[in-house]
């Protein structure tokens, strides 16, 4: 929702400027007219680099990452984005660590004479 806001916004400024320029007397330039193709070709579309997930989180849990993210000096988003990195990071690390010890059953085993 938050770049449908600020698209929004941007072409709220954009008609603003636009007003003001009709006003103080200065010619608006026109839009050059877009050229209608005859068949219309289906673009694959990338997927944006970027995707916008909504998420609930308690109250206690906002407070306790809200001063993290002012203690570290980060943005709210930067500090969730790395606890998410970090997160899919130390797990995908647990998982191929257990597939491992799974495929080899021989494993070295030290150790220790207590005298």
């Amino acid at each position: 929702m938050a770049r449908a806001k600020k698209k929004t916004k941007a072409k709220n400024k954009a008609k603003t400027k636009v007003k003001a320029k009709a006003k103080s007397g200065a010619k608006a330039k026109k839009a050059p007219a877009k050229k209608k193709s005859a068949a219309k070709k289906a673009k694959p579309r990338a997927r944006p680099p970027e995707t916008m997930e909504t998420l609930t989180v308690p109250a206690d849990l906002d407070a306790r990452l809200s001063a993290l993210a002012e203690q570290m000096e980060m943005t709210f988003d930067a500090l969730l984005l790395q606890a998410l990195c970090e997160f899919a990071d130390a797990w995908e690390d647990h998982f191929r660590t257990v597939a491992a010890l799974a495929e080899d059953d021989d494993r070295v085993q030290l150790s220790v004479k207590l005298d």
